[in-house]
């Protein structure tokens, strides 16, 4: 089976609700793409010890950038390497092109303080952005041995990774 290949995307659709909660293949984390990274996700403040914290707004934007960057050349050349044998995960960082400035994210800013080198959570309170433009994301994908020929990898995560600001 070759996975550099086009996904509709109700086949993408279907690999990330699958993927939901399922364990990632060799690995003890569960998938998250959906729980963690949507509009789905019970409390956008629940990870205070990230300066920013970004969720899609809405399951449409999630699918949709993934969609942009499983089918682009830099996406379909890390699933090509899948078809390796010995080559389990691959890693897409992809700045949309195509949906740019439609995919919107929401945004938490955390307020931290630097001690030493490092970077830990301060008190304050932490600021909330709604619907602003995803520039980047970044999926973590892995293959499935035993799967659908529809559904054949696990993404395990897709997050916007840069977001535009307001000026």
């Amino acid at each position: 089976m070759s996975y550099d290949r086009t996904y509709s995307r109700e086949e993408i659709h279907q690999m990330l609700y699958l993927s939901e909660r399922r364990l990632r293949p060799g690995g003890a984390h569960t998938g998250h793409a959906i729980s963690r990274h949507s509009e789905q996700r019970e409390d956008p403040f629940d990870r205070r010890q990230i300066r920013q914290d970004s969720t899609f707004s809405s399951r449409k934007h999630l699918i949709l950038a993934t969609e942009e960057a499983l089918h682009s050349t830099q996406g379909q050349q890390e699933l090509r390497k899948l078809n390796a044998h010995g080559n389990n995960s691959c890693k897409i960082a992809f700045q949309l092109v195509a949906t740019q400035g439609k995919i919107l994210a929401d945004v938490v800013l955390n307020p931290m303080a630097t001690v030493g080198n490092q970077q830990v959570p301060a008190q304050g309170p932490a600021l909330y952005l709604q619907k602003l433009p995803v520039d980047s994301i970044i999926l973590i994908i892995d293959k499935l041995t035993a799967s659908e020929s529809w559904a054949p990898l696990h993404i395990q995560t897709a997050y916007p990774n840069k977001v535009i600001m307001p000026s």
